[in-house]
């Protein structure tokens, strides 16, 4: 019984963790799950340790900030300035030492106001030698010229895999400033359709042709390489020794190393984020040098330095929102959106180190989501209701809590698949307890609860499927309990009186059945019909049968010397017992309905019970309950009787239950046993 409910409960685990995942994996696909999925990174992002900023001190951000524009105007006007400062800020930088000066800004078309300005600007880049410019995106009804041959072959390689066509025209700095450059990079984005930018748009498709973008081209120029390393595989990219990790749009998720400010004093402790500079602070140092003065920014600060020059002011829309916008730093300031040259930073940072935010593989998804699941349906099927719901709570937060933890680890487990799996498993093995199980204990409650002990009552409890409900062929003793000459003593008397004290006969017998394992049957009348064996098996049952009847009549004893002295009348009974094969099960209507035995070993009890008062004897045995007792009792042969429905005849014995009636000690000296309801 145990091994076959085992079973059917592992594959009731098995299928309820299927039909939790099917669900799970389809909503999984939809828009609105997976935008939600990325809010549970930003919030992975938000809770990050402080000591998980790693960004590379190799990377300073020169920013054109309020200030910078504030400070400059009187000597270079308002925003834009002529080109001319860009040259004075590279040949800072030149002088410097700098590794690598990358420019996010962009200058699509020459300043024919300041023509001059411009030709410095590109002599500055070309004696770098070292700059990086942005190829802007436009949209297509501007009417750009088509890229010209050059930049094409110098920024770009054969589009290859499934890239989508970018459906922007792509701009280059004004003449003369893109031939200076080292190298171009792509400055267009795309961003997530709840509004943060979360992926980079590493590559774009334009005209048959792949071009890098500006952190990209910087990446390879660091490493002394050309576009034409690059090389593109099944999402993924190869350069160098960059392996670039890529999701199914071909995008890389950014793995940010803090929040927004990169430039404000809570930013600025070693290695918590990229360094930052004041331009207009570089521009008066080089003047100070110029002027043989004590510069306020010493050049050494950015020697080996790749030098990323970009806008942070916010009245010049540069700024975009990233997983962090919305949260707080260890101080509690609220964290607002971020620049795009601190966003090219951490993406320059990602590539240089090798280090990505990658998503675990499908099957491992899957793996998960049936783990949790499992552990959900496993709660519920083989713990108590409370202690299921906590221990399912544990699990889910278990794994929130994992998942926070190797987030840490650059490793971005599935959240909202695992947490649908996880609900839906919990919401149907509570269905399946409470309609499948739930009913069988049910229709087990309604059955036995007034008719069998409170032991046996909770076994069934525990194991409903014990009582095999469907009905099943076993040996059983029965017993057959019917009261002597009550329908004369019951004349004259008012039906109160009758029913209370049958109530009380019924109540101490229906102890004594319970106290020796047996099961109420019925009642039929002054009737009683009690099962030894079933539903849950006994191996004594014959025993225990016997040992119930001689308490039945001890207790009856008792009961008459009690109603004697309260001049009520006395009661006699007569009792049969029988053993053999029954089929037990449970039998009646939807509605109403009892457990019960049946078949012809069943009739042999009911008629030996009615043979005791012909032999005037109160317990009558078949030789078939003889055959199965394990002790012994005080009993004499009564012969061989010929029963409706048999047709060999056989022995009955009288069992005696008075210590007067033979001269033996009382049955609990004599070695048998006499159990008590507890």
């Amino acid at each position: 019984m145990d091994r076959d409910r085992s079973r059917r409960t592992l594959l009731a685990l098995l299928l309820l963790t299927l039909l939790a995942l099917l669900p799970a994996s389809l909503l999984s696909a939809f828009s609105f799950f997976q935008r939600l999925e990325q809010r549970t990174v930003d919030v992975r992002f938000r809770n990050l340790p402080e000591a998980q900023s790693v960004a590379s001190s190799e990377i300073v951000v020169v920013e054109i900030d309020e200030a910078s524009i504030e400070n400059l105007e009187p000597a270079l006007g308002r925003w834009p300035w002529p080109r001319e400062a860009h040259a004075v800020l590279l040949n800072y930088l030149s002088a410097a030492g700098a590794r690598l000066v990358v420019f996010d800004l962009q200058f699509r078309e020459r300043d024919l106001q300041n023509p001059d300005s411009d030709e410095s600007f590109i002599e500055a880049t070309r004696e770098a030698g070292n700059v990086i410019h942005a190829l802007v995106p436009l949209d297509q009804s501007t009417g750009a010229e088509p890229v010209p041959r050059q930049v094409v072959e110098r920024n770009s390689i054969a589009a290859s895999g499934d890239f989508v066509e970018f459906p922007q025209q792509l701009d280059t700095p004004f003449d003369g400033l893109w031939q200076a450059a080292h190298s171009l990079g792509h400055v267009a984005i795309i961003l997530d359709p709840d509004g943060p930018m979360r992926r980079h748009l590493l590559m774009i498709e334009h005209a048959g042709r792949i071009y890098p973008s500006l952190s990209l081209a910087a990446a390879l120029a660091v490493q002394g390489l050309s576009p034409a390393a690059l090389q593109v595989g099944d999402h993924d990219l190869r350069a160098g020794d960059m392996r670039v990790p890529l999701d199914q749009d071909w995008r890389l998720p950014i793995w940010y190393n803090g929040g927004a400010g990169a430039y404000s004093p809570r930013w600025e402790k070693e290695g918590r984020q990229f360094r930052g500079y004041n331009y207009g602070q570089i521009i008066f140092s080089q003047v100070q040098l110029g002027e043989g003065e004590e510069p306020l920014l010493a050049p050494e600060l950015f020697r080996d330095k790749i030098v990323l020059v970009g806008l942070t002011a916010e009245g010049l829309h540069e700024l975009f929102t990233t997983p962090f916008s919305g949260g707080s730093d260890e101080a509690g300031a609220r964290l607002g959106k971020m620049a795009g040259v601190e966003i090219h930073a951490n993406v320059l940072d990602d590539l240089l180190h090798n280090r990505y935010l990658r998503p675990t593989p499908g099957w491992l998804d899957a793996l998960l989501m049936a783990a949790l699941a499992a552990a959900a349906v496993a709660a519920v099927l083989y713990a108590r209701l409370w202690l299921a719901g906590l221990l399912s709570v544990v699990a889910g937060a278990g794994y929130l809590w994992i998942a926070q933890l190797v987030f840490a680890q650059r490793l971005q487990l599935p959240v909202v698949p695992v947490v649908l799996s996880w609900a839906g498993a919990l919401g149907l093995s509570l269905s399946y307890q409470y309609w499948i199980v739930g009913r069988e204990t049910r229709a087990v409650k309604q059955t036995f609860s007034r008719f069998v002990s409170r032991d046996v009552y909770q076994r069934l409890m525990d194991d409903p499927r014990a009582a095999e409900l469907g009905g099943r062929r076993t040996v059983v003793t029965v017993l057959f309990s019917d009261l002597r000459g009550f329908t004369s003593m019951s004349e004259g008397r008012q039906p109160e009186e009758i029913v209370s004290q049958l109530n009380e006969y019924f109540s101490a017998m229906v102890e004594i059945v319970f106290a020796h394992r047996g099961t109420v049957d019925k009642f039929v009348g002054d009737m009683i019909m009690a099962l030894f064996n079933t539903p849950l098996s006994d191996p004594k049952h014959a025993d225990h049968a016997v040992q119930c009847a001689v308490q039945m009549n001890r207790k009856l004893q008792e009961m008459n010397q009690k109603w004697k002295a309260e001049g009520k009348p006395e009661l006699a009974q007569g009792i049969g017992l029988n053993s053999g094969e029954m089929v037990a099960g449970v039998v009646g209507a939807e509605t109403v309905r009892s457990y019960t035995v049946i078949g012809d070993n069943v009739n042999l009890g009911a008629r030996l019970e009615s043979l005791c008062k012909q032999y005037k004897a109160e317990i009558i045995i078949s030789e078939f309950t003889l055959a199965l007792l394990q002790e012994e009792y005080p009993m004499q042969e009564l012969g061989d009787v010929l029963v409706k429905g048999k047709s060999k005849p056989i022995k009955i014995h009288q069992v005696f239950y008075r210590e007067d009636a033979v001269s033996l000690p009382p049955l609990e000296q004599a070695g048998v046993m006499v159990q008590t309801q507890k």
